[in-house]
């Protein structure tokens, strides 16, 4: 039941079209309950050779049926508009809530399982709340008022087909308890293949320089026959349920037949009444049916409801404490005050103190694994440390609002993922109403405006998922002009001149340079050439702070900075 009671706040907003739904709804099942009563009023005017109102009573049929599809067509309509609006809702609210998780989440949860949730199970909601709206509701409606009619007709025959009536509602009950579960089980399979389809599709150059595609197929069909076995299942249970129901509601009708015939036989029953009942039986079939199939639609949804409602359960780690305020322009100064971290109780960095002054360039450097990633990552607050704090021109960042924090952060990464769109979209990225004047001006800073310009759509050249069709150098680029653009205070770059072409890395790091004048910088590198002009170099080991001082002091001392370097330039310097 919780489940059902937290949908309703998605439907709330939309009770005006549900009144108006719920009045054709209304309308309809009236319409239908006055089919039985004149199919048998017609037989009795055959009785009675009446032709008059025999003629009558056929137009009346046909106008019956035409506003019976009138009322209809608006009870769907407006029942999938409220549906449609709904998924919209709810999808957009997932939406947002995954952006506002933190990166811890994203660690856990696979991403093909996360799209899975937003989109399959979103979509099995759809056509259960679709279900729930045009076929439960209506179908129960209708059911309801021809039980009333049946019984008002001949009750001794209405209570012989309620006699099927309890077997039928303990059958369905027996099989929907069984598919929601396997239900579960059925989308649990769809996010699996999801995951593994967007996985080995992102990462087809490896698969492929691999020359796996034989062993990534068979673990394709490995899962999409797991699938299908679990699918099997609940077909198997949809099956059996509907004969089953068939069967139940046979005997009732031959029942009905049996003693209405004998009714008819000793004078207490006519046969246009019992042509009525019939004709209502006839109809009931119908809802009988479709409801026992929307029951089990039902419990596939709630089982998607369960999987969404997971996501929307999760609590962000980060997020603004009560009482933030905006962080104002800075200067620049970060003073790393006794940090330590662990994740997953497995502890990264241990008594981390380091003071950066406005403007100053900090090198990090130390062994994969050592921690500097985590600390740029902890004054980003993607993270927070264990103990310790972290202040900018004097202020606690866990007491700043973080998109006011973050909107003065830029980071050019060594993997750089640009979105689908144009090179202008991406280099706007984080000022999304800059002049066409000011991108251009970023992309000259960045050094590709002339590349960009030789090409035959220009700024409005599409760059496909992830910039798939500009190279490592020409993405590194358009990342510098999007942080150029963005004009941070702080400049985070994470091996952004690594693995590149000579040529290229010269014309990145002219660009780089450019940018850091002005701004704290810290520069993540191994590639110890990249750091020799910074300011002081930081290195991390052990967790904690190893040595700290600029190229030529670190050079004179025996330590780890020097045996680093000397491994890479095979010199003892």
């Amino acid at each position: 039941m919780k489940l059902y009671a937290r949908l309703l706040k998605f439907i709330k907003p939309y009770y005006s079209q549900i009144i108006g739904g719920t009045i054709c709804t209304a309308l309809v099942t009236s319409t239908t309950l006055l089919i039985a009563p004149l199919v048998g009023y017609i037989f009795q005017l055959i009785e009675d050779k009446n032709m008059f109102l025999l003629n009558l009573s056929a137009l009346g049929m046909i106008g019956l049926f035409v506003l019976k599809g009138l009322f209809q067509y608006g009870q769907e309509y407006l029942s999938y508009f409220v549906a449609q609006r709904i998924i919209v809702d709810l999808r957009n609210q997932v939406y947002e809530h995954l952006q506002d998780l933190s990166l811890d989440f994203y660690a856990k949860w696979n991403t093909g399982e996360l799209v899975s949730r937003v989109m399959n199970d979103i979509q099995t909601l759809q056509a259960t709340l679709f279900t729930g709206f045009v076929t439960l509701i209506p179908h129960s409606l209708l059911l309801l008022g021809l039980m009333g009619y049946i019984f008002w007709l001949n009750w001794q025959l209405s209570l012989l087909t309620l006699v099927a009536l309890p077997l039928i509602v303990q059958v369905i009950r027996i099989f929907a308890k069984e598919i929601r579960e396997i239900s579960e089980g059925v989308q649990q399979k769809a996010a699996d293949i999801t995951s593994h389809l967007q996985e080995t599709i992102s990462q087809v150059k490896t698969v492929k320089s691999f020359a796996m595609e034989k062993e990534e197929l068979a673990k394709f069909k490995g899962k999409t026959e797991k699938s299908f076995d679990i699918s099997m299942r609940a077909v198997q249970i949809l099956a059996t349920q509907n004969p089953v129901i068939a069967l139940l509601q046979t005997i009732a009708v031959v029942g009905i037949v049996w003693f209405g015939g004998r009714e008819i036989i000793s004078g207490s029953l006519s046969l246009p009444q019992l042509i009525s009942f019939a004709t209502a039986l006839g109809i009931m079939t119908d809802p009988g049916n479709t409801l026992s199939k929307a029951y089990s639609i039902i419990q596939q949804g709630m089982a998607s409801t369960k999987r969404i409602f997971e996501v929307l359960d999760v609590k962000p780690s980060i997020a603004d404490l009560p009482g933030a305020k905006k962080l104002p322009r800075i200067n620049g100064e970060i003073n790393f005050e006794n940090i330590s971290f662990a994740y997953e109780n497995e502890e990264v960095l241990q008594n981390i103190n380091l003071k950066v002054k406005p403007g100053e360039i900090i090198a990090l450097v130390g062994r994969t694994g050592a921690g500097k990633s985590t600390l740029t990552s902890l004054l980003l607050r993607f993270y927070d440390p264990t103990s310790g704090r972290i202040l900018v021109d004097g202020q606690d960042i866990k007491t700043a609002k973080l998109e006011s924090l973050r909107k003065q952060i830029a980071v050019v990464p060594q993997e750089i993922a640009l979105f689908s769109g144009t090179i202008k979209d991406n280099i706007a990225y984080g000022r999304p109403n800059a002049s066409e004047a000011e991108i251009i001006e970023a992309a000259k800073f960045a050094n590709i405006h002339d590349f960009i310009n030789s090409l035959p759509k220009k700024y409005e050249t599409q760059v496909a998922e992830r910039g798939s069709r500009l190279s490592g150098g020409e993405r590194q680029r358009v990342a510098i002009a999007r942080a150029i653009l963005r004009d941070p205070r702080i400049l985070i770059l994470d091996e952004a001149t690594s693995s590149l072409d000579a040529e290229t890395e010269s014309l990145i790091r002219d660009a780089l340079e450019r940018l850091m004048k002005g701004r704290t910088t810290f520069i993540i590198a191994h590639r110890l050439y990249a750091v020799e002009h910074a300011n002081r170099i930081v290195v991390i080991d052990n967790k904690q702070i190893l040595e700290i001082g600029s190229h030529q002091e670190l050079l004179q001392k025996d330590g780890l900075y020097k045996y680093l370097y000397a491994i890479q330039f095979n010199n003892k310097a």
